[in-house]
């Protein structure tokens, strides 16, 4: 008997632990079968959940937990938005869909973004991007535009309208570039108009958008520049000259001058000014007025010879000189006695006979006299027409200075001086003794003329018998050719 009930227990206990087993493999089989469906249809889910993302205009995030979808990121617009969950929301399987992180962009009418460029040639930006991505990929070349707020609305080409604005407002000192739809306005101020040439041009090639430009420019290159002149109150400046000229430039070219007047500066050029300005300068002493006008289409000059000079002789030494058209005319007359000091040369002038006549400034002494009448005419030599007593007109000047040596000279009483004429050795003796007589009372009525009291002057002609230099050549025959004045012991 109890070896019986001992195999009756033992066959319930293997019927209990069976059992059990059955249990176990059966749990742990469904378990297995329902985590293999959910993992499963997590990923059947995530791959559907990113086909309906895959054309959205802004980057998205889609994650898939269980069955719920969770959608984040940027949607172009509320369309885009409603268009993007209604597409999740009919994915077979899933259970939730929750879009809260999606931003949608604002709708930006008109979409505007500007760039500004200031005089330190920092260049800051306003306004709205069209995406993250498109931002991103400008910021790389155009910095400004990386923190800009992202808007719907931009116009196709954004990215390139904007380049082209950043490349129109290199060449410029400050400006700005603002993009309004369709339309890209661009203004500044340029230093010259070659950097506003180069402004524009960047916008030449810019299509599908319509252009406004509106640059100044600091420098437009035109030289408009005026020069006077006047023997009684000197030069006078106004206007634009070429930069070249450097700080100072204009009072160095007339030889350091006095200039009134502070003219203004462009890059243009005038060629031959500096060397017009420095040949006007020489011949200042030779004007009473004078308007020297430079621009861009080249020089002129209008004068008033000094008073007693011959208008035309001071004109062609001008126009060698300057390399410029000089129109001339005659100063009117001063009245006899009227005294000044004449600008460009800084001497005293005593008007007399129609003329000014330098004054020296020089104790008159008999050889004093004598040297500072010499020296002028070695300076500057009379001149006759060749063959004759008839005065070079070049001469007029060197006669006037002398006069004002003689008029101080001879106004002591004893004071006289001797005007002597003298020639080369071509020729016949008696008529080189006839040419210089006449020759030397040219000279002396010419003096009488300006004021010197004809009884203190004697004319002597001495033909060819004080010679100077050889008479051979051509060089000793000029020398020999000489006026000469001495105040005798």
């Amino acid at each position: 008997m109890r070896n019986g009930a001992s195999n009756t227990k033992g066959i319930e206990m293997n019927k209990t632990l069976g059992a059990l087993v059955a249990v176990v493999v059966v749990a742990g089989l469904g378990y297995w079968g329902a985590r293999t469906y959910a993992v499963t249809m997590e990923n059947k889910i995530t791959k559907a959940a990113s086909v309906v993302i895959a054309d959205a205009e802004h980057l998205m995030e889609v994650t898939v937990s269980g069955r719920d979808i969770i959608l984040s990121g940027t949607a172009d617009t509320q369309a885009e938005f409603e268009r993007l969950v209604a597409g999740l929301e009919a994915i077979r399987g899933r259970r939730v869909v929750n879009a809260d992180r999606v931003i949608v962009l604002p709708d930006i009418t008109p979409y505007e973004t500007a760039l500004a460029k200031g005089g330190d040639g920092t260049i800051v930006a306003t306004g709205n991007a069209p995406s993250r991505a498109v931002r991103d990929a400008l910021a790389q070349s155009l910095p400004a535009v990386a923190l800009l707020p992202l808007g719907h609305g931009a116009p196709d080409g954004w990215r390139r309208a904007l380049l082209a604005g950043k490349a129109a407002l290199a060449p410029l000192d400050e400006g700005s570039a603002a993009l309004t739809g369709k339309t890209l306005a661009v203004a500044g101020l340029a230093a010259t108009q070659l950097e506003e040439v180069t402004a524009r041009g960047a916008l030449a090639q810019l299509e599908g958008f319509d252009t406004l430009v509106s640059i100044d420019v600091r420098d437009p290159g035109i030289v408009a520049f005026t020069l006077r002149y006047n023997a009684d109150d000197g030069l006078a400046a106004k206007g634009t000259l070429p930069g070249s000229l450097g700080a100072g430039g204009l009072a160095k070219a007339l030889g350091g001058a006095s200039v009134a007047g502070e003219p203004g500066a462009t890059f243009a050029e005038v060629p031959g000014l500096a060397n017009a300005l420095k040949g006007f300068a020489g011949e200042l002493g030779t004007l009473e007025t004078a308007t020297f006008t430079a621009t861009n289409d080249g020089m002129s000059l209008e004068a008033q010879a000094l008073a007693g000079l011959d208008a035309e002789t001071v004109r062609a030494r001008l126009a060698a000189a300057m390399g410029v058209a000089v129109a001339i005319g005659a100063a009117p007359l001063p009245e006899d006695g009227a005294e000044r000091i004449n600008a460009a040369t800084g001497a005293r002038q005593v008007a007399f006979g129609g003329t000014w006549l330098t004054m020296p400034e020089f104790e008159p002494t008999k050889s004093a006299c004598t040297e500072a009448a010499m020296a002028t005419v070695d300076a500057s030599p009379i001149l006759f027409t060749p063959g004759s007593a008839a005065l070079d007109p070049a001469s007029i000047a060197t006669i006037n200075d002398v006069a004002g040596i003689v008029r101080l000279c001879t106004r002591d009483a004893g004071m006289r001086v001797i005007v002597g004429a003298h020639t080369d050795a071509q020729g016949d003796d008696t008529a080189n003794y006839s040419l210089s007589v006449a020759r030397a009372r040219a000279v002396r009525g010419a003096l009488v003329l300006r004021g010197i009291t004809a009884e203190k002057l004697t004319a002597t002609g001495y033909g060819e018998t004080e010679p100077v230099a050889a008479n051979e050549t051509e060089e000793g025959r000029a020398k020999n050719r000489r006026i000469t004045f001495a105040w005798p012991e």
